[in-house]
C-alpha cells in the first residue's frame, strides 16, 4: 500500500458531485402566513341582525372591556408571531440548495439530522428555553460523506442533548448513562412527551445513518486503494516494457550477434527474484541469458578463419562490458 496515501486524496480523486434536482420544498414561514389567510377567510362576519343586536346591547363599559380585551389578545399574539418566525427561519435553514444534491446515503443521514434538530427546537420553545446555535449544514455532506467532516455534526447533537438534559431531566434519569440504541427507543415508546420523544427517535436515526455513511465511506475508499494498487501496478508494467525495449533496442543497434529480445527478457525474469544477482550475470556472463550467435560473427582474415568458441568468449565480454556501461 502506497505511503502517501490519505483522505485528502480519496476525496478530491474518488468524490463527485451528485446534482439531483427534487421538486419539493418546505417552506415553514410560507405555510404560516397561509395558515394566517386562512384563518381570516374562515373567520365567521357578523349579518344585519347580528349588528342591530350588538348595538342594542352594548354600552359604555362594553367598549372599555372590548378595547382592553383587545389590547391584551394583540400584546400576547405578538411574541406568539415572533416566536414561530424564529422557529420558521431556523427550520427553512435546514433547507438548502445543497440538501438537494446530496447522494442518497448523505441524504437520509442530513434528513434525521433535520428532524433531531426540529423536535429539540420544539422541545426548547415549550420550556421557553434558549435555542443553541446550530453549525452543521448539507455542505458539510458534499461531495460525499467524510469522518474529518463531522465536527459540525458532534458539536450540534451535543448542544441538542444540553437542551434536553437541562429541560427534560426528570424523564431522562430514568434512561440508562450508556444506553444502547435499542433502549433510548424502547424508552422513547413508553413516555407521553411528544417533542422529547421525537427527539430521542430521531437522535439514534442520525447515529445509524451516521455509520451507514461511514460504511459507504470505507467501502468507496477500499474501491479507490484497489483501483490505485491496479494501476500502479499497470504503470510499473508499463515502465518495465518500455525498459526491455530501449535494452534490446541498445544491443541490437551494436549489431552483437545475440537475440537481443530474449537476452533482455530472460536477464528481466530472473531479476524480479534477484536484481543484483541478475545484474551481475548480465554484465559478467550474458551469454548465460541468451546464447551468443557464433555463425553470425564475422570472419577473420578475410575469410580465411572461421569464427569459433574463443570468439564467442570475446563477444560475451565485450557485451557485458557494454551492457554495464548503458543506461535505459
Amino acid at each position: 500500500m502506497p505511503d502517501d496515501f490519505s483522505s485528502k486524496d480519496f476525496d478530491a480523486l474518488l468524490d463527485e458531485f451528485i446534482n439531483k434536482q427534487l421538486n419539493e420544498t418546505d417552506d415553514i414561514l410560507a405555510d404560516f402566513q397561509e395558515d394566517e389567510e386562512e384563518s381570516a377567510e374562515t373567520k365567521p362576519s357578523l349579518t344585519p341582525d347580528d349588528e342591530a343586536s350588538f348595538e342594542e346591547d352594548n354600552d359604555e363599559n362594553y367598549d372599555t372591556d372590548i378595547s382592553e380585551e383587545d389590547s391584551v389578545s394583540k400584546e400576547d399574539s405578538a411574541p406568539e408571531y415572533e416566536e414561530d418566525t424564529e422557529l420558521s427561519k431556523i427550520f427553512a435553514d435546514l433547507e438548502s440548495d445543497a440538501s438537494y444534491q446530496l447522494a442518497e446515503e448523505e441524504k437520509r443521514l442530513y434528513n434525521a439530522y433535520c428532524e433531531f434538530i426540529k423536535s429539540v427546537v420544539n422541545c426548547a420553545k415549550e420550556h421557553q428555553a434558549e435555542i443553541p446555535e446550530f453549525l452543521f449544514s448539507a455542505e458539510d455532506l458534499l461531495p460525499r460523506f467524510s469522518p474529518n467532516r463531522t465536527e459540525n455534526l458532534k458539536e450540534d447533537i451535543a448542544a441538542c442533548w444540553d437542551v434536553l438534559l437541562q429541560n427534560e431531566s426528570a424523564k431522562l434519569a430514568k434512561l440508562p448513562y450508556d444506553a444502547s440504541d435499542e433502549q433510548i427507543l424502547d424508552f422513547a415508546e413508553k413516555i407521553s412527551a411528544p417533542n422529547l420523544q421525537l427527539s430521542l427517535i430521531s437522535y439514534v436515526e442520525t447515529l445509524i445513518e451516521t455509520d451507514a455513511c461511514e460504511t459507504a465511506y470505507n467501502i468507496r475508499k477500499v474501491k479507490y486503494q484497489k483501483h490505485k494498487i491496479e494501476k500502479e501496478l499497470y504503470e510499473q508494467h508499463q515502465r518495465t516494457l518500455e525498459k526491455k525495449r530501449l535494452y534490446a533496442q541498445a544491443v541490437r543497434e551494436r549489431n552483437f550477434p545475440i537475440d537481443a529480445d530474449l537476452l533482455i527478457n530472460n536477464f528481466f525474469k530472473t531479476a524480479s527474484k534477484d536484481p543484483q544477482g541478475a545484474f551481475e550475470i548480465l554484465t559478467k556472463n550474458p551469454a548465460t541469458y541468451a546464447p551468443i550467435q557464433i555463425d553470425k560473427i564475422p570472419d577473420r582474415l578475410f575469410g580465411l578463419i572461421k569464427a569459433g568458441p574463443e570468439d564467442g568468449k570475446a563477444v560475451n565480454k565485450k557485451l557485458g562490458k557494454f551492457l554495464a556501461g548503458i543506461k535505459a
